[in-house]
């Protein structure tokens, strides 16, 4: 059995947790999903957020283990509101998020050589040329590509890979995109963002904007993406749409991008889990180091 114990960063005292059944890999292949032809031209999609609940784990275009809890956060902003709960500022006086940045750092990953499937994520161009994305989304490949929203192209190499906060980092043979800002302040309750969901079909890119709302900071006991060890991840739960293939999607807020998007809900569709960027990739000059390949461990389905 499987147990995701999850506690609010601010609060020592475990809030309830359902163990789990299902103990599926993170790595399961599935097949991808199914994006409507809008022609040669950028097509931005924007999704509204709902609530949901219990955890999924986002592999590249697959599902992974599930959890059942009741945690929701009591309190959130009623959803068509962009103005945090304790805001006094006029809409037009909020910080917003630099939706066409984030558009230009978003790239799609395909990952080969687990087996006959590609395994499709999600990454953000950030200082440096790098790529970061979800770990499991590349764990055990041999090939990594990265396509960006102007459906450029290039091989990529693993030159971080941190299977415990499910963080990998890619280094493009050739610089796609437009690197985005990332922020130093962690995510707040009741922030309002996006995530960015790029994705190539029939040679033709779509570009979906997923508006996401902050639930609570979040501290979770789990294991890492190979179910073999218990480790903890500083992150925070989301109010979003988000779909398998999203694995490693960056939540962009107000001044920069905050994390990464690792887990979703099975039962209700909007609720999603992203952990903190870590330092040795939002420091620039622990970036800069991240050149050489690394080792990506075996396959994680």
């Amino acid at each position: 059995m499987f147990q995701f114990d999850v506690r609010q960063q601010s609060v020592p005292v475990p809030i309830p947790v359902a163990a789990c059944e299902s103990k599926r890999g993170y790595g399961q292949s599935v097949s991808s999903r199914r994006f409507h032809d809008f022609g040669a031209q950028l097509s931005l999609g924007r999704r509204w957020p709902r609530m949901s609940l219990v955890l999924v784990l986002l592999v590249g275009g697959a599902t992974g283990l599930s959890a059942c809890l009741d945690d929701s956060p009591d309190g959130p902003n009623p959803l068509g509101s962009d103005l945090p709960a304790d805001s006094d500022l006029p809409a037009d006086e909020v910080p917003q998020v630099d939706q066409v940045a984030a558009v230009a750092a978003a790239v799609d990953v395909r990952a080969a050589g687990c087996g006959p499937r590609v395994v499709f994520g999600t990454g953000t161009v950030i200082g440096g040329d790098l790529i970061i994305t979800a770990a499991h989304v590349v764990a055990g490949t041999s090939e990594v590509e990265v396509i960006d929203t102007a459906a450029q192209r290039s091989a990529a190499t693993v030159v971080m890979f941190d299977p415990d906060l499910d963080i990998a980092v890619l280094r493009p043979d050739t610089p796609i995109g437009a690197p985005v800002a990332l922020r130093d302040a962690r995510a707040e309750k009741d922030e309002a963002g996006i995530v960015v969901l790029p994705r190539l079909v029939d040679n033709l890119i779509e570009t979906e904007v997923v508006d996401v709302r902050v639930l609570r900071p979040v501290n979770i006991q789990t294991t890492d993406i190979y179910l073999d060890r218990e480790v903890e991840r500083l992150g925070f739960e989301i109010d979003a749409s988000i779909e398998p293939g999203n694995s490693g999607a960056m939540v962009h807020l107000p001044g920069g991008g905050v994390g990464i998007v690792w887990a979703k809900s099975n039962e209700r569709a909007d609720r999603a889990w992203a952990v903190n960027i870590p330092t040795a990739v939002s420091d620039s000059s622990a970036a800069n180091s991240l050149s050489e390949p690394v080792d990506v461990g075996p396959c994680s389905n």
